[in-house]
């Protein structure tokens, strides 16, 4: 039996950790680059439906921000008849874009390479200065230890610049635009890029913005508590946005509670954002293939497409 006083000083231990005492303070918040720009935009495409759907979204993004578009497949043979082949599968999607009328004044170039897919990608990133890759993923959550190494998760895991993942339960119109946009965030240093992030595409798009904080590891907490813990959390989590942000409304801010994973998607369903940003770490930095999995499991459930970044080096 724990004593009385035993009990006690435990509990206010808990209240302290939850309040966040450890958590970054508001202000030590991360500043974004002095230029942010979509210039160039690399789509990674292999032709398969989850390919054409993210291509879709990178027109739209491309044509928003009037950026070029680069198309890219990367071939596994060196022999002539596959990039021939994929060259062919190439144009006739451009073809389909253009009697569709979405390609109509959209900088883009076709690229097929042979080699590994991200040593290509990884070039090209660079070669060309890109500042987005838009990729889908077929990916299947529950097999992490074999989808390590997959185009998608690699992508996701080393790409130095932002990428947008259209994940196989992604709903949205790709035309719609993202007139909402939803952050979590668990106040750690690049989850708090995420959100300066978040509040500049929202401004540059006059997009909806949501900030959500998820609390885990409160099952024991009384009511009075929580309900603490949540004003603490929801006047930080406002904080966050300047009050000067050129926002067509003012931002929403959540705070739940439980597995963050199944309280982020939980809040993505109900409040039906069209684009989530999410914060990573570096990967020198990374805590190692847990806090990955999530992340790419969140990726391949939400109902919406979902813009991965990190602050650069």
């Amino acid at each position: 039996m724990w004593k009385t006083g035993t009990k006690l000083r435990l509990h206010r231990q808990a209240c302290r950790h939850h309040a966040g005492a450890t958590l970054v303070p508001v202000s030590h918040m991360p500043t974004l680059p002095a230029v942010l720009k979509l210039d160039n935009i690399l789509v990674a495409t292999d032709f398969s439906p989850a390919s054409k759907v993210a291509t879709r979204f990178a027109i739209e993004v491309a044509r928003r921000h009037s950026a070029k578009l680069l198309m890219v497949h990367v071939a596994g043979s060196q022999s002539e008849r596959p990039l021939m082949d994929a060259w062919r599968a190439g144009q006739s999607e451009i073809m389909d874009h253009f009697i569709a009328g979405r390609l109509a004044g959209i900088e883009h170039e076709l690229l097929v390479k042979p080699g590994d897919v991200w040593g290509v990608l990884s070039e090209l990133i660079s070669e060309r200065a890109i500042d987005l890759v838009v990729v889908g993923t077929r990916g299947r959550t529950g097999m992490w230890k074999l989808i390590m190494g997959s185009v998608a998760e690699k992508i996701f895991r080393l790409a130095p610049c932002p990428v947008l993942i259209v994940g196989p339960s992604c709903s949205q119109d790709p035309e719609t635009g993202p007139p909402r946009i939803l952050v979590p965030t668990g106040f750690a240093h690049q989850s708090l890029y995420a959100v300066r992030y978040a509040v500049w595409l929202a401004e540059q798009l006059q997009a909806a913005l949501a900030v959500l904080n998820v609390v885990t590891d409160a099952d024991q907490l009384p009511p009075q508590e929580k309900q603490r813990i949540r004003s603490e959390r929801l006047k930080r989590l406002r904080a966050l946005v300047p009050e000067d942000a050129k926002l067509p409304g003012a931002p929403e801010s959540f705070v739940e509670f439980g597995p963050a994973t199944d309280q982020i998607l939980a809040t993505s369903s109900a409040w039906n954002p069209n684009l989530m940003v999410v914060g990573l770490r570096h990967v020198e930095a990374a805590s190692g293939e847990t806090s990955q999995a999530k992340a790419y499991e969140i990726i391949c459930k939400a109902p919406c497409p979902v813009l991965t970044v990190r602050e650069p080096a």
